[in-house]
């Protein structure tokens, strides 16, 4: 990367981060911060009892004595020794942050882990840099990796999955697109032997380790070189069909290993089957809806990018398609794997947290067909496109000062718990169910029930003898309480 473009990257990162500023290390509160609170309360419960204690696995309730989940409460899957764990994704992205807060000597915290976050995203800012560099041919658009990158740092979705919103589902990202730089100089090198099979093969298995996108990316790479080989009968097309194998199916057996320490093979099988049922692909009366709410989702994530790729593809699609000879395999790359995964996962794709990843195709091609311009259109173009991202950002995560009640509600409602609630009073919610966001700053393991006999009969399992049953003030931002026993 020249020195100037490198700076010029680092520039625009900073801006990102300027514009994210105002809603960084504020109350947990919307658009899927409950994703970060959950993230949270796991690396809390691993600082605090120990990693060992859970057995490496993302417990997301407390293990006090009152937190401790009673028999009867609940018949999940995830459950052993009365702590609920949650197992819907790989491991990875809970073990970097963890491993960050113990090497600073601090305790989780909303703020640690948001820059752990805006990290990452200039690093996958720079990963895109490099794709396109990669795919170019030599000279023909030399801005156009600039401009992929900084497209990257300033569309609304990114600015937001890669800043306040952390959860497996998002920072797979940073992963998956350094695999699919080392697939393309792979295949760009032309060399033969292991080094880069193994390579490629090592960042499927991280990526793996990350989330199910790693599985798709797998299915891919060996799509492609099995193709290859059909065509060409070329031996490294097969050392790279093994190690795709080897880096998907090492990383799930090694996912399998952690979460089989504290549930057996039935309930995790159990646990599975049960997320898909909630986020797969059901053909039925309500598929449109899905597929509508995914056009949504991209809409709110990238539309200024959109925009310009379907401006570019309209008026400069020749000199797009010039600027590379390695358009089929970027394509497969970077197109098939978000396509499997919107197809076998489309009641996940609700969540406008998907789109993300189709978001390096678009800045791609975006960056691309904006540097085949002049110059005095194309930076002009750049920055009208990035600034309409940071009105659309801004649109769809209003500032503090707009929404300031509901910032402070599960803030409030957390610290509220945690001061009137004695730690070995089991802490029961009437007739609501609280948000992960209350109970991170409770850091209390709250139980919904219905009636005061229900939350008594739950004591007497728990073996407790005390309880504080809560439920909202209707006069203010709080609870109202009442203290209960077993009896």
């Amino acid at each position: 990367m020249p020195r100037r473009h490198l700076l010029w990257l680092l520039l625009a990162f900073a801006i990102s981060v300027a514009v994210r500023a105002p809603l960084l290390n504020r109350p947990l509160s919307v658009h899927h911060e409950l994703c970060t609170a959950l993230v949270l309360i796991i690396l809390h419960n691993w600082h605090t009892d120990g990693f060992a204690h859970h057995h490496g696995a993302p417990a997301i309730t407390f293990s006090g004595p009152a937190d401790l989940i009673p028999p009867g409460y609940t018949d999940a899957p995830g459950l052993h020794d009365s702590v609920l764990y949650y197992l819907s994704h790989p491991p990875l992205a809970y073990d970097l942050p963890h491993v960050l807060f113990a090497l600073t000597g601090s305790e989780p915290n909303v703020l640690g882990l948001q820059v752990f976050n805006l990290f990452f995203h200039l690093l996958t800012a720079v990963a895109l840099y490099l794709i396109v560099r990669e795919l170019l041919v030599k000279d023909s658009t030399p801005w156009a990796p600039l401009f992929a990158a900084v497209l990257y740092l300033f569309m609304p979705a990114p600015l937001w999955f890669h800043g306040n919103v952390y959860m497996s589902d998002m920072f797979v990202q940073n992963a998956w697109v350094w695999h699919i730089l080392a697939v393309l100089r792979m295949y760009k090198s032309g060399e033969r032997g292991w080094r880069w099979p193994l390579l490629a093969g090592l960042t499927l298995f991280i990526t793996t380790c990350i989330s199910w996108p790693g599985v798709w990316a797998g299915v891919v790479l060996f799509g492609i070189a099995a193709f290859r080989r059909m065509r060409s009968r070329n031996g490294q097309e097969l050392r790279i069909m093994v190690m795709a194998v080897l880096g998907v199916g090492l990383a799930l057996g090694y996912t399998a290993w952690r979460w089989l320490q504290v549930v057996d093979a039935d309930a995790l099988l159990a646990y599975f089957t049960g997320r898909y049922a909630d986020r797969g692909t059901v053909v039925d009366h309500g598929t449109w809806s899905h597929i509508v709410q995914l056009v949504v989702n991209y809409r709110t994530g990238f539309l200024p990018v959109i925009l310009i790729v379907f401006v570019v593809l309209v008026v400069r699609r020749q000199a797009v398609r010039e600027a590379s000879t390695q358009w089929p395999l970027f394509l497969a790359l970077a197109g098939l794997p978000v396509v499997l995964d919107h197809a076998l996962l489309l009641q996940y794709a609700e969540h406008d947290f998907a789109a993300l990843k189709g978001g390096v195709l678009l800045c791609v091609v975006g960056g691309i067909g904006l540097a085949t311009f002049p110059t005095r259109w194309a930076i002009p173009g750049l920055l009208v496109v990035c600034l309409g991202g940071v009105l659309y950002f801004y649109h769809t995560n209003p500032l503090r000062s707009a929404w300031e009640g509901s910032y402070s509600h599960d803030l409030g409602s957390g610290h509220n718990i945690a001061y009137k609630a004695l730690s070995n009073e089991t802490v029961f919610t009437f007739r609501f169910t609280p948000e992960p966001q209350a109970q991170w700053y409770a850091k209390r393991t709250l139980f919904r029930v219905d009636s005061l006999s229900q939350a008594k009969a739950l004591l007497r399992a728990q073996g407790n003898a005390t309880g504080i049953v809560v439920w909202p003030d209707p006069m203010c931002v709080g609870y109202m309480t009442e203290h209960i026993t077993a009896e």
